[in-house]
C-alpha cells in the first residue's frame, strides 16, 4: 500500500521519504491540490516497469511485422476473441 502525502509535506520530509523508499521499499503518492501528481517508488520497481514496457513494445513490433497486410480490425477481433476464450476457461 502506498503512503499518500501532499507536495508541501513531501518537500519538508524529502530526506525521510527517500530513506523509506530506498531502504524499506515504501511507495509514496504525492498529491497536489488533492489529486495524485507523482509516485515515488524504489528504483528496482521502476527498472522492472521499464523492462516490461520494452518487452511489450517488442511484442507489439513483432506482432505488427508478422501480421503483414492483414486488416488491423480483423486482427483486433481475433485478439479480443482469444482474450474472451481465455477468460471463459
Amino acid at each position: 500500500m502506498e503512503k499518500v502525502t501532499g507536495v508541501t509535506d513531501a518537500r519538508n520530509s524529502f530526506r525521510k521519504i527517500i530513506n523509506e523508499v530506498q531502504y524499506q521499499g515504501e511507495k509514496y503518492i504525492v498529491e497536489r491540490h488533492g489529486q495524485p501528481a507523482v509516485a515515488i517508488v524504489p528504483v528496482g520497481i521502476y527498472e522492472q516497469w521499464k523492462r516490461e514496457q520494452e518487452e511489450l513494445f517488442e511484442l507489439i513490433k513483432s506482432f505488427q511485422e508478422s501480421s503483414g497486410d492483414n486488416d488491423p480490425d480483423e486482427i483486433m477481433a481475433q485478439v479480443l476473441a482469444a482474450q474472451q476464450a481465455i477468460r471463459e476457461q
